[in-house]
């Protein structure tokens, strides 16, 4: 039997909601909008070991923002047009899952790129 390494991170799925979208067509009307129904691939993102979801406003107060930030970039990259972020906006918009077992099934190495160096 083969046991896999597991990562010492857990993995929240971010999954936008029509409204995230109805924004991101609005801003681009000439463009053919994106309906939910279009789109199947998400973003994840990797946060600390252990980080249960029971209440999500306190466990991830010190990410949604970011996360919120990055998915807004993942459509436009003028911040003048984002909203104004809130807690509230951001469970309007964004569904999530999260995994709290990681495992790496590629014998590769893991490799992370830095946007800051």
């Amino acid at each position: 039997m083969i046991i896999y390494p597991m990562l010492n991170r857990s993995v929240l799925l971010v999954i936008p909601k029509q409204p995230f979208y109805d924004w991101s067509n609005a801003l681009f009307p000439d463009m053919e909008p994106t309906l939910l129904s279009d789109v199947d691939e998400y973003n994840s993102y990797l946060l600390e070991d252990e980080l249960f979801i029971d209440n999500p406003k306190k466990e991830l107060k010190k990410y949604w923002k970011k996360i919120f930030v990055n998915e807004l970039y993942g459509q436009c990259l003028d911040e003048n047009t984002f909203p104004n972020l809130s807690w509230k906006l951001f469970v309007e918009w964004f569904d999530f899952h999260r995994s709290s077992v990681v495992s790496d099934l590629v014998k590769d190495p893991l490799f992370a790129f830095d946007y800051d160096e």
